[in-house]
């Protein structure tokens, strides 16, 4: 019988980048990212035009008229954007890399990422500063990131072998808390999540990054992350260890047998919090938190062949140096992986 599972043989223990540098431009980056095993459309948080929800909020023609990040969507726009599912891609001048990296080489593999709406739209607001958290406005957002992952999917097809798609959701838990304290009406965690799913094209490998505390991602005991649909999930295993009870273990195991996996973010992503050399620090962390995994019982097992490895979140906080040596070094993790497994007996 064939194992399930979404994560390709030759990816396990591969470092799975999460997208944003520190440098202040694209020369080195488009350098050091093109030579990984999985190559990406990486970002400058140190640009203004890059900020990840001014990115893909400015595909919207009234997108800061009244202000930074604010968003007035008139009916007509209303219907433009959601009655039109023509392909999408972000303005060159807010996604450069998406650009660039395309003409390096065709990748057997290729990742990149966009903003999910549910924090599209808690980070953008009217002009009298609310946010925009509403149904209406998350179908809005819905139907334009669902345009621009089809863009993007058009844009690296003949690019690459296979598409890593990242829907990146860092406020999703502020809509939690706002959803549950009823102060928005008609909009609930189950709708979000499962509109957000369908935003994937069919052919991609669906990934996930939530930056938060993954392990009280939850309303009323629903972790959208473990019952959704299986996709490559994004975790900081540092910050929030998996000292988890067994009833999210049982469903983190669930996931992983119905086809999930997970990239570990078990490298920090600032100089202060290195502590060692990288490989040492890989080595050190990911035994670990392999143990707290399986001492909570998640399944050694299952988890070997669905596991990446990564930093805590993306490298913005990081100095270029840093930023440099991950990447150049990260040849050395499936074999570092390989070695903690085994040491496990998994």
């Amino acid at each position: 019988m064939s194992v399930v599972k979404l994560l390709p043989d030759d990816l396990i223990g591969e470092f799975y980048a999460v997208g944003s540098v520190s440098d202040k431009s694209h020369d080195a980056p488009l350098e050091y990212t093109s030579k990984l095993k999985i190559p990406y459309a990486f970002t400058l948080p140190n640009l203004r035009e890059e900020d990840m929800i001014r990115q893909f909020a400015a595909t919207v023609p009234e997108f800061e008229k009244e202000g930074n990040l604010t968003q007035n969507i008139d009916l007509h726009t209303f219907r433009q954007f959601t009655e039109n599912d023509e392909p999408l891609l972000p303005h060159e001048k807010n996604f450069a890399s998406l650009f660039q990296m395309v003409g390096k080489r065709r990748f057997a593999y290729f990742k990149t990422q966009q903003t999910a709406p549910a924090s599209m739209c808690f980070s953008t607001r009217d002009k009298t500063g609310k946010q925009l958290i509403s149904k209406s406005m998350f179908h809005f957002y819905a139907s334009l990131m669902k345009r621009i992952a089809e863009g993007q999917r058009r844009h690296l097809h003949g690019h690459c072998d296979r598409l890593i798609l990242c829907q990146d959701d860092p406020a999703l838990g502020f809509v939690i808390e706002i959803i549950n304290r009823g102060d928005v009406s008609n909009l609930t965690l189950k709708h979000i999540v499962k509109v957000t799913d369908q935003i994937y094209p069919n052919d991609v490998i669906p990934s996930f990054h939530y930056c938060d505390d993954w392990r009280s991602l939850s309303s009323n005991g629903w972790h959208p992350i473990w019952r959704s649909r299986p996709k490559i999930a994004h975790l900081d295993v540092l910050a929030y260890s998996p000292d988890i009870d067994n009833e999210q273990a049982e469903m983190i195991n669930n996931f992983l047998e119905r086809g999930g996996g997970i990239a570990l973010g078990i490298l920090p992503n600032r100089d202060d919090a290195l502590s060692g050399e990288i490989p040492e620090v890989l080595h050190r962390n990911l035994m670990a938190t392999l143990k707290e995994f399986h001492d909570s019982g998640v399944s050694l097992g299952l988890l070997r062949p669905r596991c990446m490895v990564s930093t805590q979140c993306g490298l913005y906080a990081a100095s270029e140096l840093l930023s440099r040596n991950i990447h150049h070094q990260s040849s050395q993790f499936p074999a570092i992986y390989k070695e903690i497994f085994s040491k496990l007996g998994a």
